[in-house]
Parts: structure tokens; C-alpha cells; sequence
């Protein structure tokens, strides 16, 4: 599960990972509501630029990325850490960056 989230043993070594116990109220899947995860692109001048000149995906990605853009696994690895999701849902719900 640790390299499907893309961690390490090392980077999971001081987590807490958390699993609901579940009741009847939830279906026994040990979940309330529900939580959205997002991707934010800003669009700066430069990224403006790549995307008119037809830059590739991963280009503008990196660019993202320099400029703060976080992942949807990233966001939801965050919720996993602090007890709001399990990692098996984050894995359901997000993609690997490859």
C-alpha cells in the first residue's frame, strides 16, 4: 500500500494511518459525508504562455507544480495523516503522477 501511495517505509515511519470501525448509520464503511479533493492551477503569465503555444501536458504540469499546484494524491495524502480518509480511498479516488 506505502508504494502505491508513492511513500517510502521511511516517509510512513512517523505517520499515523487511521481505519474507521464503521456502524450500521454508514454501512459499516466507517465514513460520514463526504470531503472533496482539488487540483488548483494558477494561471500565471508564464503558464498562459505554455498553454497558447500548445504546451505538452507534462510541461505544464512541472510548471504547475513550481508554482504550488498540489496533486489530488498529495491533497489526499494529507487527509489520510490527519485521520479524515484511509489510504485505501485515496488510492481509489487519485492517480499515480507518472
Amino acid at each position: 500500500m506505502l508504494n502505491e501511495l508513492g511513500l517510502s517505509a521511511e516517509d510512513a515511519k512517523e505517520k499515523k494511518f487511521f481505519r474507521g470501525r464503521g456502524c450500521e448509520v454508514c454501512n459499516n464503511m466507517g465514513f460520514k459525508g463526504r470531503i472533496g479533493i482539488f487540483e488548483l492551477m494558477l494561471i500565471t503569465d508564464e503558464m498562459r504562455g505554455l498553454i497558447m503555444n500548445n504546451a505538452s501536458t507534462d510541461v505544464i504540469r512541472v510548471e504547475a507544480r513550481k508554482t504550488g499546484m498540489r496533486l489530488l494524491r498529495d491533497v489526499g495524502l494529507d487527509f489520510v495523516f490527519d485521520g479524515t480518509t484511509t489510504p485505501e480511498e485515496v488510492i481509489r479516488e487519485t492517480m499515480m503522477e507518472a
